[in-house]
């Protein structure tokens, strides 16, 4: 081991922390880390959302620790309490949630707000979390994406003109009504809509809102959905959709280039922009 690892080490092992954020599994309790397990022994304290819940994670482990809840309906008249267990008594927490990683769609942030005003030290340990799990299981673009919480329908005029990849969580009572207000705001889209991420009965649905519609009417919705809705198509794309019904009709009446030529013509998008897209509706007709 070098010299700067044998100077380094131990300095990084002395530091304490009052508070540790650590993610849970989302259904594959396999998917905890082993350095997850070893703060949840070590803390005086574990906050979770549900005792109930998060028992079974304790229990799996080993571990037996004081746990207190800390949620949503709670949040502001328990984080004094926390904060003076720390500051008065050198209380150590852990902050876990039911399932992923705590301050997504949880109040985890607001206590990371009181210990920031109350310089005391906290560190994360990360792991599973939905929203990403599922954006990368739905292919679609991840270089810019906007995670969103639970969909709410209000949203989605604004949320139709963001340009990047959204993410939305819904419950499955919920699902179809969902969908169905989607489909005036994400017209042609690519809608991704993952289920028991990590479980037996992991599934990942991809299409456009008409199919996903018809496939939910079909198949009634079960556990804890993430949608994943891929961002905006281009003008140029839109008018070349705009073209789609044209080109089928003379597509085996002109040569690729000659037609590529005219609409060019006609529409003002290039020449080569046509001539790929006529391939590629040519090559989606010979797979069907």
């Amino acid at each position: 081991m070098c010299l700067l690892c044998v100077q380094v080490f131990p300095l990084i092992n002395k530091i304490r922390y009052s508070l540790h954020i650590v993610s849970t599994p989302i259904g594959n309790i396999k998917d905890f880390s082993v350095r997850g397990a070893e703060i949840l022994r070590e803390v005086d304290i574990i906050l979770c959302e549900d005792t109930r819940v998060s028992r079974r994670l304790v229990c799996h482990l080993n571990i037996d620790a004081k746990m207190m809840v800390y949620n949503d309906h709670n949040a502001v008249s328990i984080i004094p309490k926390i904060i003076g267990a720390i500051k008065n008594d050198d209380k150590t927490f852990a902050l876990i949630t039911d399932a992923g990683t705590p301050t997504i769609s949880d109040p985890g942030y607001k206590l990371i707000n009181a210990c920031i005003e109350n310089d005391i030290r906290y560190t994360v340990i990360p792991g599973a979390c939905a929203a990403i799990a599922a954006l990368t299981l739905s292919g679609l673009p991840s270089d810019k994406f906007l995670f969103n919480g639970f969909a709410n329908p209000k949203n989605f005029a604004a949320l139709a003109k963001v340009n990047a990849t959204i993410i939305l969580y819904e419950a499955p009572h919920r699902l179809l009504s969902t969908l169905k207000k989607m489909e005036g705001y994400f017209v042609n889209r690519i809608i991704s809509i993952s289920r028991e991420i990590t479980k037996v009965f992991e599934e990942t649905i991809r299409g456009n809102l008409d199919f996903l519609i018809d496939y939910f009417e079909r198949n009634q919705p079960r556990g804890e959905f993430v949608i994943v809705i891929s961002p905006p198509t281009s003008m140029v794309e839109e008018e070349l959709e705009s073209l789609n019904p044209l080109i089928r009709k003379l597509i085996d009446k002109i040569r690729n280039d000659e037609l590529s030529r005219i609409l060019a013509e006609f529409s003002g998008i290039s020449r080569n922009k046509i001539y790929q897209y006529i391939h590629f509706i040519q090559s989606t007709e010979n797979h069907n």
